[in-house]
């Protein structure tokens, strides 16, 4: 059996199997009493290419913040593989966890190669990174994700300014990729992206992502989007979880429930996998 077969086999199992990221009654309580989640229960398979929808104030991006320890929770448990995210396992559970954000995040002024490189911070000691003398290995690396999300040698040593949009959010890509991390999250990636560009850097995200078994929970407004990339669909409003399933159970009447709260007979998500 060819490699890629074997590859995909292997993803196939793992996303009817196990859960890699669970969570449990997540609740996230602000000050002024706004629930930003509010009892969030789910669960996302080894491999799965998990998209999660809402509207604006949903509780999206703080889902995806809550996986890497950016927001404390009030209330609720995320287990990531067989560790349960505490105080004590943050930095261990930070280090199987790489993000992909809406607007870039990169450092403009300097190279494709040094942003890509600054994916491996937490594989450094601070005054390397800082003198930028990363180890044979990882420039080898950065070499390869760069090539994997399709720039070129020469863009190793192009200013990020330089880049377009589009090409910006592959270099975005290449960093999280270049510690091989177990989740990736992406929050919005393709939000300031036109629609060709979107569906070519949700392509690259998600293939490239199974290649190396990760698993990927992404945010997006695109319901279209959604349902041709995504392998499950969580639908968020109001911090709830109001649909939970295969993007082909994300019909018109799922969508009218999540985007304008209509309570519509029969759009309750017929498929619910809960941790």
């Amino acid at each position: 059996m060819a490699a890629a077969a074997i590859i995909n086999a292997a993803l196939a199992t793992g996303r009817e199997g196990q859960a890699h990221l669970s969570f449990r009654g997540l609740r996230k309580v602000y000050a002024d009493g706004v629930a930003a989640l509010d009892g969030v229960t789910a669960h996302v398979a080894r491999g799965e290419f998990c998209v999660v929808l809402g509207p604006s104030g949903s509780g999206k991006s703080t889902l995806l913040r809550a996986v890497n320890g950016l927001t404390d929770l009030t209330a609720g448990e995320m287990v990531l593989g067989d560790t349960v995210l505490t105080p004590k396992t943050l930095h261990s559970i930070r280090r199987r966890v790489a993000m992909v954000h809406q607007q870039f995040n990169l450092v403009e002024r300097v190279s494709v190669a040094a942003n890509v490189l600054s994916g491996a911070v937490a594989e450094v000691p601070g005054w390397r990174a800082m003198l930028g003398w990363y180890p044979p290995a990882l420039r080898q690396r950065t070499c390869e994700v760069v090539a994997r999300v399709g720039l070129d040698e020469l863009h190793l040593t192009r200013r990020a300014s330089a880049l377009s949009g589009g090409q910006q959010q592959r270099v975005g890509i290449a960093r999280a990729l270049l510690l091989k991390p177990e989740i990736i999250l992406a929050d919005e990636p393709v939000a300031s992206l036109d629609p060709a560009i979107s569906r070519e850097v949700l392509g690259l995200l998600r293939e490239a992502a199974r290649e190396q078994g990760a698993t990927v929970l992404c945010s997006l407004h695109q319901t279209d989007l959604a349902r041709e990339f995504a392998d499950r669909i969580i639908g968020m409003r109001k911090g709830r979880v109001v649909f939970d399933g295969k993007p082909a159970l994300f019909d018109a009447r799922a969508e009218a429930e999540l985007y304008e709260g209509l309570a519509v007979p029969g759009a309750e998500p017929k498929e619910k996998i809960y941790a």
